[in-house]
This record gives C-alpha cells, sequence and structure tokens, in this order.
C-alpha cells in the first residue's frame, strides 16, 4: 500500500479506547472499549461532494431544531425530505421536552414548524415528521418521493452525505468491527466521523442516487473515524405504515 493511500487495514482485532456520542447537540460522549478490524481513515474529515454527485442529496437535506423547554437550550440535527411533507430523522434529535408535539424545520432558507408524527419503537432511533403543504415552496412540493435503496451497501462504496445543510463525500467501511457495544461493518458504518448536528441526515448511493440510510452515531479511537447509520431496510419498515398516506 503506498505511503498515499487513504486507508490502512489493521491485521487484526486490538482493543481501543473509543469514544461514542450522538451527532445532535446537547448528548454527552462516553468512552467504550471497542474491538476494531476496520479500514482506518487517514483523515476522518468529510470531503466536499461534486456538484452532479451533490444536486439531489443537498435538495433533500435539512435541518431541525427544537427547544428543550426551559427556555434555553435545544437540539440541533438533520433531516431528510421524504415528499409529501414528511421529513425522516434520527429520533434522538426531537427527544427533548416530550409535551412539545413539534420542530422547527429549516429548508429552502425558510424556518417552519413540523409536526412530530412518530418515533419507532426503543432501539430504533428514527422519527418522522410532517410539514403543512402550505408551509412547502413550490418547487419542493414538485419534487419527486425520495427513493430508499432497494439493497444494502458494500465494502467501501462512496456515498454522498446531506447533514448538516451541507453535503460530502464519505464511504463505507471495508472490513467488519465487532465489540459489546458496537457491531457492524460496511452495510451500517462509514470511514468517517461525522460532528453534532450531522444525527438525521442522510447517506446516499454515490451512484444510484437512493437513500442507503440515516446518521445517528459517531464513534472515534486511536486513528479511527467512523459513524454508525441505520440503513434504508430499516428505514423502510419504519416508513411502511405510512406509505400511500
Amino acid at each position: 500500500m503506498s505511503g498515499n493511500a487513504r486507508f490502512a487495514l489493521m491485521s487484526e482485532f486490538k482493543s481501543l479506547p473509543f469514544h461514542r456520542s450522538f451527532l445532535g447537540s446537547g448528548r454527552a460522549c462516553r468512552t467504550v472499549a471497542i474491538l476494531v478490524a476496520v479500514a482506518t481513515p487517514a483523515a476522518a474529515l468529510p470531503a466536499e461532494a461534486e456538484p452532479a454527485e451533490a444536486a439531489m442529496p443537498a435538495a433533500l437535506g435539512v435541518q431541525i431544531e427544537k427547544p428543550a423547554g426551559d427556555s434555553v437550550h435545544f437540539s440541533q440535527g438533520s433531516g431528510i425530505f421524504l415528499g409529501d411533507g414528511l421529513v425522516l430523522t434520527a429520533a434522538h434529535v426531537v427527544a427533548p421536552d416530550p409535551q412539545m408535539p413539534t420542530a422547527s424545520v429549516i429548508m429552502d432558507g425558510w424556518r417552519t414548524d413540523a409536526r412530530l408524527l412518530t418515533t419507532a419503537p426503543a432501539g430504533l432511533d428514527l422519527a418522522l415528521l410532517k410539514v403543512s403543504s402550505e408551509d412547502l415552496s413550490l418547487q419542493r412540493r414538485q419534487l419527486p418521493p425520495t427513493a430508499l435503496c432497494a439493497t444494502g451497501t458494500g465494502p467501501n462504496q462512496p456515498v454522498v452525505v446531506a447533514a448538516q445543510g451541507t453535503v460530502s463525500l464519505s464511504h463505507t467501511v471495508g472490513a467488519a468491527i465487532r465489540s459489546t457495544t458496537l457491531n457492524g461493518d460496511w452495510t451500517n458504518i462509514l470511514a468517517t466521523r461525522y460532528s453534532h448536528g450531522a444525527s438525521g441526515g442522510g447517506v446516499f448511493d454515490a451512484k444510484k442516487g437512493c437513500l442507503a440510510g440515516i446518521l445517528v452515531i459517531g464513534a472515534s479511537g486511536q486513528g479511527i473515524e467512523v459513524t454508525e447509520f441505520l440503513p434504508a431496510a430499516k428505514i423502510a419498515a419504519f416508513l411502511a405504515p405510512f406509505q400511500g398516506r
């Protein structure tokens, strides 16, 4: 492997001190021990996406805010516009102040209220919001519905990530991660560490343009920067009751 190669594959499982944190603001990091065998990025910062790759993810990406109910703190995250006023995000982004059934959605340069339709059962970090059609721009109302990927992502697969009002390039890991706290592989882990505010952002297949996942949690350790996402198959099951409504 040349000195300019972007990844160095660890040859055996190693126990590393690892920090995991939700990507929505206001969530504390926690330290865990993880056994890792992954393609380790030399640089963890997301790469800027080219215009052709970025066009659709950029159009679908939104930002979400929700007050914590104390008139001081609030949660910040990202989301994906699915069509028909529906916005998909991570459940922990809209978890603060459960008595408030709305959150602010920022898209097309405008801030509007969205109603919380549902959150997934415990263990599945997904939530669905609804924006009134009267609050949508004409061009957004004309967007085709977001297509979910029919198959899972593969090893080192290029993806485009729409989060925090921007788009960037990443790819899945090349080998598996196994531990008591984080288990996965190229089907649900990116080889890039995304920061607070990225939770709920979309992971798109760079070639097909379909939605491959939703960002939920970041992890970092000695030379390793990764982000976990919920894959399209889990998103499809969550959204199934709302199809055709």
